[in-house]
């Protein structure tokens, strides 16, 4: 009959050591927080789109979310917004009116728009703990 093992009859690894330090090559795997994607966004919210308001350099304009996290967003805009010194926007995600400074860390042009990805500056925790929540119901309902 086999008896129970315990944890004192585990060795040791003190003295192990790794040869290598796995590091991951995929973007997604070194982000700090994890995106949701438009159509992801698109089901959970029942909208084709999120238009987002944007205001840079005293002009307002118009972008579509492409992906978001709590952390940042990407956009699909009609300017280039790199370079802006001051960039505000807001959108709304269900019931919840999210507004926010941002700090633009890329731009990519694709066409005649501009792919934006920035960085939420003073997101406040409403809004956080809400986009936070879309990433866990869209997990849920993956597992449903």
């Amino acid at each position: 009959m086999d008896t129970k093992k315990s944890w004192n009859d585990i060795p040791s690894l003190e003295g192990l050591q790794m040869d290598w330090e796995y590091k991951s090559e995929r973007a997604q795997d070194r982000r700090t927080f994890v995106r949701i994607g438009k159509e992801s966004l698109a089901k959970l919210l029942e909208e084709k789109d999120v238009f987002v308001r944007i205001v840079a350099d005293g002009q307002t304009h118009t972008a579509r979310l492409l992906d978001l996290s709590e952390g940042g967003l990407a956009l699909d805009a009609p300017v280039s917004l790199e370079g802006s010194r001051s960039v505000k926007l807001g959108f709304i995600l269900g019931q919840v009116q999210v507004v926010s400074k941002v700090e633009v860390r890329h731009v990519r042009k694709w066409k005649d728009r501009y792919i934006t990805g920035a960085k939420f500056i003073d997101l406040d925790k409403e809004s956080a703990d809400f986009i936070r929540g879309l990433y866990a119901s869209k997990v849920l309902r993956h597992a449903l």
